[in-house]
């Protein structure tokens, strides 16, 4: 089964790193998880810049929408 894709809403975003760095996303939104990672757009905090960001599996422990 495909995972689907989350469009529209704007969620935070935290990913663990298998080196164990954390990273906090705020205003996440057009989540896409694939078979090799995940690509999402997000605007920085402290900069109001939007950006577009991807990781893949092999550098991510995991992750969690809030």
């Amino acid at each position: 089964m495909k995972p689907k894709e989350i469009k529209g809403e704007k969620m935070e975003l935290i990913v663990f790193t298998n080196n164990g760095q954390t990273y906090h996303f705020f205003e996440v939104t057009d989540f896409k998880p694939t078979t090799t990672g995940f690509s999402f757009t997000y605007t920085g905090k402290a900069t109001g810049v939007t950006r577009k960001a991807v990781f893949n599996n092999t550098c991510t422990a995991g992750y969690a929408l809030v």
